[in-house]
């Protein structure tokens, strides 16, 4: 066989194997001049067959999978993951974030049920829940203050009352009030002068 013909296939095998491992390889053969096989492994996912007893002298196979099956395949099965993966978290928080809009909702139409007031201070404590929510142990506005006397923040207030249930609220209300006031009249007195309590 020519021995022209021979390095110009290996010539073209080597062009092959380069641009499939986008590298350029240098291929080491040997010739024989029997009709034995001389195999030069190619360090990537080739082998490269040199075989001067056949008229096709150069045989190059692939000794792993390719590139896609190797390379591609893998990495678009872990974006596809990573993406169901994303997309379940994602699910996850919308679920959490409809679940705690449901709570809200449930809490803000929860009837509203205003028991008789009575004792001396009635008249005051109701003054004042009425000029800060309307009596309504739901309502909120908008710097955040919370409940029949508005407790700012609220989350002071839904730490002791976290269904905002009537009873609960009066009785954090009316702690407060003698706490600092002193009594319902206390109270009372003060807002009158400021308009706050």
């Amino acid at each position: 066989m020519n021995i022209m013909r021979i390095i110009s296939q290996a010539v073209i095998a080597l062009a092959i194997v380069a641009k499939q491992v986008l590298a350029p390889v240098q291929i080491p053969f040997t010739e024989t001049a029997k009709a034995d096989e001389a195999t030069t492994v190619v360090p990537s996912n080739y082998t490269l067959t040199i075989n001067t007893a056949k008229s096709n002298a150069l045989e190059l196979k692939a000794t792993k999978g390719s590139f896609d099956t190797e390379i591609v395949t893998p990495l678009r099965a872990a974006q596809a993951a990573k993406a169901a993966a994303e997309a379940q978290a994602q699910a996850a928080e919308q679920a959490a974030a409809a679940a705690r809009a449901t709570q809200v909702a449930r809490v803000s139409a929860a009837p509203v049920a205003v028991p008789a007031l009575t004792g001396s201070d009635a008249e005051y404590k109701l003054y004042i829940y009425n000029h800060e929510s309307g009596n309504n142990p739901t309502r909120a506005n908008g710097s955040g203050c919370l409940g029949l006397g508005q407790a700012c923040p609220g989350s002071k207030l839904l730490a002791v009352c976290p269904t905002l249930d009537y009873a609960c609220e009066d009785a954090f209300f009316t702690n407060y009030a003698i706490r600092r006031y002193g009594s319902w009249a206390g109270a009372y007195t003060y807002w009158l002068s400021h308009h706050n309590w």
